[in-house]
């Protein structure tokens, strides 16, 4: 790439410049020849529309283009009647095959040798043959650009044939040598150790990438500096320079994308390295125009250590291909904090994140969703917005993982889906679980709001109206919470089918609160000019077994929750127990409620203390028959479950 030239230009490494050139006119070269074969089984598909086309795919892939659109030409190309063919992307075929062609001519025309006109036979080659419009080429087009026979004439696939010797010749005029797949020029003995280090990193998690193209490696050596270039991607300003010189080594980096330089720190955290701010520079020679440059400089404590470090750094330039797509892709279900995170986590535990893009990326989530008909979510919905942040985490963590397992252990795609599928069910199951806690510590704060009530009358007056009113500032805010209990649920059952019966139970949950706290502000009021305490007694009674129908309706839901998470009969046992026991304790209220209501109307004649003593009991009773239908519809709730188990 021609950007990639000026980038080592401008980072210094001008030794570099002429192996590097090399290898990517190498790798221009299997670009051409798939490009060549993909016009070839066009026109034939076109000739013979009969004959099934060929598939080509792998041979992309292997070229490293990357174009995906490119794989249904053959099967899209037309004979027009008047004899051209309909060719789909031409343009782009025929512009890929002058930027690969120009790849391979500046290498070749940068080594020293005899001068031979390589830019001009190409110029002349691709004016002679040029596509009729975007979609459309001749015949002749086709065999200008493919053919291989010289008695025939000159033809672009000639000139790559003949560049491709051009190019072994000078490979072994470089003396170059392989130092664990890494192109090595004039090594000491010692350098080539720090180089395989470095590949020995680089090895270790290159399968990560798949079919991806990236991490070809290049080195050389001038005087007491080794020099290490990794060729990260396909854009013209994603590489990384080190240069190792005694026990230091410095590391650069370029990037258009500011995030990812931040990640690649975060990488090589568990070395001590000193950065330079990261900068930005603009380059009007290259695609991107600007990038930024982070430096970081790592002094090693002895050889040893070295070597450690530069494994370390070679192990995670793998997780650097493709991460801004990764993180695009995982950004659709969690904040983008959290999408870096988990890249984070990926590259920790060498499993990246290349096989998760390869399987679909953020398709694999969605149409695990889609098969979920107990669940309301719209395309580009964030998860966390569904399971909540920990179990949306926890879930793309387990996507990640079993898309790199699965791809490295052989397992089939549809397996690799149907897993992904379960562990979504279960982190579901787990959400609506949510639910059911939401009621359990509803239930918990009514138990705090009876107790409340109880304690207050039994002290009643207590020590005067402060008192009181702490206790129904305290009860006040336990509602608030209970409220926004309720709310939460809400939210939460709108998600799945059948939580209704849930929601409903919490609403009328609700109105136990709502009773017991008016009751402590009535006490608040009563304070003023208190009643008698055998007046109040009988109130005290009336509370004492609220409090006791509130623990056995908490006793209820921690009962029900237990039984969603085992199905197990002695769960099922303790929920129906306690629920029975509400119902008893509604019955004793009534005939308590009776006794209250005697004494209220025949002995207390102050009518200030008559009304609000009547009203106190109005709530208290209010209170308990709502524990009683909340406990029967939960009952109904859990019995409905187990009968359609």
């Amino acid at each position: 790439m021609k950007g990639d030239r000026q980038m080592l230009a401008t980072l210094g490494a001008s030794e570099l410049l002429l192996p590097a050139l090399v290898n990517r006119a190498l790798a221009a070269n299997d670009r051409a020849k798939y490009l060549f074969t993909l016009l070839q089984a066009a026109a034939r598909h076109g000739d013979d529309p009969d004959e099934p086309p060929v598939d080509l795919r792998r041979e992309r892939l292997r070229s490293g283009v990357g174009d995906a659109d490119l794989d249904d030409v053959p099967a899209r190309t037309r004979r027009c009647a008047d004899g051209t063919y309909e060719l789909a992307r031409a343009d782009r075929i025929h512009a890929a095959l002058g930027d690969a062609v120009g790849e391979m001519v500046a290498a070749v025309e940068a080594a020293p040798g005899p001068p031979e006109r390589w830019g001009e036979r190409s110029s002349r080659l691709l004016a002679a043959a040029v596509p009729v419009d975007a979609a459309h080429v001749s015949a002749e087009y086709v065999h200008r650009l493919t053919s291989g026979d010289r008695a025939a004439g000159d033809s672009l696939h000639l000139l790559v044939m003949d560049l491709h010797r051009r190019l072994h010749e000078i490979q072994v005029a470089l003396a170059s040598t392989s130092v664990d797949g890494a192109s090595a020029y004039g090594l000491s003995e010692d350098a080539t150790e720090l180089v395989r280090a470095f590949m020995h990193g680089v090895h270790r998690t290159a399968a990560l990438k798949l079919d991806h193209p990236g991490l070809g490696t290049t080195a050389t050596q001038v005087g007491a500096r080794v020099v290490v270039e990794n060729d990260l991607g396909t854009t013209d300003a994603h590489l990384l320079l080190v240069r190792v010189e005694g026990l230091e080594a410095r590391v650069v980096a370029t990037d258009v994308h500011l995030e990812r330089l931040g990640f690649l720190r975060s990488l090589l955290a568990p070395f001590d390295l000193r950065w330079d701010t990261i900068v930005t520079r603009r380059n009007d020679r290259i695609e991107e125009g600007a990038y930024h440059l982070a430096t970081g400089e790592y002094t090693a404590k002895d050889r040893a250590d070295l070597a450690g470090y530069l494994e370390h750094l070679g192990s995670r330039l793998v997780f650097l291909i493709d991460w801004n797509r990764a993180r695009k892709r995982l950004r659709l279900f969690v904040k983008a904090k959290d999408a870096v995170d988990l890249l984070r986590w990926a590259a920790e535990r060498e499993l990246g994140h290349m096989p998760f893009l390869a399987l679909g990326g953020e398709r694999l989530v969605f149409d695990a969703l889609e098969r979920l008909p107990r669940i309301a979510i719209r395309y580009g919905e964030q998860l966390h917005e569904v399971l909540g942040r920990d179990r949306a985490i926890a879930f793309l963590r387990f996507v990640l993982e079993r898309c790199s397992t699965g791809i490295r252990e052989g397992r089939s795609e549809f397996l690799i889906r149907d897993e992904i599928r379960a562990e979504l069910m279960s982190q579901l199951a787990t959400a609506e679980q949510s639910l059911l806690a939401a009621a359990a510590e509803h239930a918990s704060l009514v138990v705090e709001l009876a107790a409340s009530v109880r304690d207050a009358l039994q002290r009643f007056p207590g020590d005067g109206r402060e008192e009181l009113e702490r206790a129904a500032a305290r009860a006040a805010g336990w509602e608030r919470r209970a409220d926004g209990l309720v709310e939460r649920a809400r939210v939460a059952a709108r998600r799945w089918e059948g939580s209704d019966a849930i929601e409903r139970i919490l609403v009328e949950a609700d109105d136990i609160a709502d009773h017991l706290e008016d009751v402590t502000f009535l006490l608040t009021i009563l304070a003023t000019a208190p009643p008698s305490a055998d007046d109040v007694r009988p109130l005290a009674e009336l509370a004492e077994l609220t409090l006791a129908a509130a623990r056995q309706h908490l006793m209820a839901f921690e009962g029900a929750r237990a039984l969603r998470r085992s199905g197990a009969r002695e769960d099922l046992h303790d929920v129906l127990e306690a629920v029975d026991q509400v119902v008893l304790l509604e019955r004793r209220s009534d005939d308590a409620n009776r006794r209250a209501k005697r004494r209220i109307l025949t002995t207390v004649s102050d009518f200030h203390h008559a009304e609000i003593l009547s009203d106190i009991r109005r709530h208290l009773e209010a209170a308990s028959d709502a524990l009683k239908h909340v406990a029967l519809a939960l009952r109904s709730v859990v019995m409905g479950e187990v009968g359609t188990a």
